[in-house]
């Protein structure tokens, strides 16, 4: 089946049919596309700034560099990595060269910063890497992998990111149901600033409560994974300790 595509355009569209301001047969003109970006965009910004963010699952590729642990990712600032700023990791694996065709894929234990910290470990050590931690930054999202990649492994990141801005042209196919319509009713919302004539009925307005509580209570961290090792463990922790558990 063919994906219908949507854009950030089809979003200020629908939040305009929402307000009564343009019928179903009519097209929008520059100002209204150029004015729902701009909220979109707004909406996005402030959003960010309270630590809410509009997110998408996207696969994030690089090759280590030997020698370098620590790796940055935005596109806001210069970077490791040019990709919206990362703010939790699903998995990672690195690719490891074969004799045949065959590439050999092995997975990247993803731990919190305080397991990293809080254990014995050896600086400087060159290795395969074996585990990765995300820190979250402002304007950059840091990943740091152990022990230090001692070869230019392919790394592949399977990562929830956050956007950072849009343009009217942009794909929103693998932003979930539930953003693409929370920004359609949040659009619709700020456009009632611009035209005191459209129409908002409680309908809407508690649509959109709806949405923006659901996001407002999002608590990022998840209490059904399992606890880390160093909760429920009592002994001392090196990496060797680690490495033997599932």
């Amino acid at each position: 089946m063919t994906q219908i595509v949507k854009t950030v355009n089809d979003v200020i569209v629908n939040a305009l049919y929402l307000t009564g301001e343009l019928g179903t047969s009519e097209t929008p003109d520059g100002f209204m596309l150029s004015t729902g970006l701009d909220l979109c965009n707004e909406i996005i910004s402030k959003f960010s700034s309270d630590s809410i963010y509009v997110t998408f699952l996207t696969a994030i590729d690089f090759d280590f560099v030997v020698g370098q642990d620590t790796y940055s990712i935005s596109d806001i600032v210069p970077s490791d990595i040019t990709q919206d700023r990362v703010i939790d990791l699903s998995f990672a694996n690195y690719e490891v060269p074969a004799a045949s065709t065959t590439k050999l894929i092995y997975p990247i234990k993803i731990i919190n910063k305080a397991t990293y910290y809080n254990v014995t470990r050896q600086t400087n050590l060159l290795a395969r890497p074996s585990f990765i931690f995300l820190n979250k930054q402002a304007t950059q999202s840091f990943v740091t992998v152990y022990p230090i990649p001692d070869q230019p492994y392919h790394c592949t990141l399977q990562a929830k990111v956050m956007i950072n801005s849009l343009t009217n042209q942009d794909n929103l196919l693998e932003l979930s149901p539930f953003y693409y319509g929370f920004l359609k009713y949040a659009v619709a919302r700020k456009f009632l600033a611009y035209y005191p004539s459209a129409n908002w009925p409680q309908q809407n307005e508690d649509e959109y409560q709806d949405y923006y509580q659901i996001l407002k209570n999002v608590n990022e961290t998840d209490l059904t994974i399992r606890p880390t090792l160093t909760l429920t463990i009592r002994r001392s922790f090196f990496w060797a300790n680690i490495l033997s558990f599932p």
